[in-house]
């Protein structure tokens, strides 16, 4: 069993590179910072500020939320703490994806709820993927 989540844990990435002819380089999918003080919209992530990213792979698009790098811990190379990051859809199946980090969402009481919260900044994500990315020769 071991063996077979290893050649998984292998498998995967190169499989979606393969699959997908639109992928983009690291460091260029589309982002926007947001903020609970800007946002017109009712804000469902249990930090104050982060960012919006729109991935577009194989013809789909995802959108996630991640909370700024942490400075209240060293960040030095080869140890450093990650921003946690989740998915944000108001497809309830797609939300099973950001398990680890649920507690970046603010407490809910149903999946209705976080589901509410979450489709403004689905949509905001989502026309994040509309613009265009510059590719490597342009930057």
């Amino acid at each position: 069993m071991q063996l077979a989540a290893t050649t998984f844990a292998l498998a995967a990435p190169l499989a979606l590179l393969h699959a997908s002819t639109e992928l983009h380089l690291a460091g260029s999918f589309p982002e926007l910072a947001i903020s609970r003080a800007t946002t017109e919209f009712e804000w469902p992530f249990s930090v104050d500020a982060g960012t919006l990213t729109c991935v577009a792979l194989g013809g789909r698009e995802m959108v996630f939320f991640s909370e700024p790098w942490r400075e209240d811990v060293p960040q030095e190379f080869g140890n450093m703490t990650l921003p946690r990051m989740v998915v944000v859809s108001a497809n309830p199946l797609a939300l099973l994806a950001s398990f680890e980090d649920r507690a970046l969402y603010l407490p809910f009481d149903t999946l209705e709820t976080l589901v509410g919260r979450l489709a403004p900044f689905e949509t905001m994500g989502r026309n994040l993927c509309a613009e265009p990315v510059p590719q490597p020769d342009e930057l």
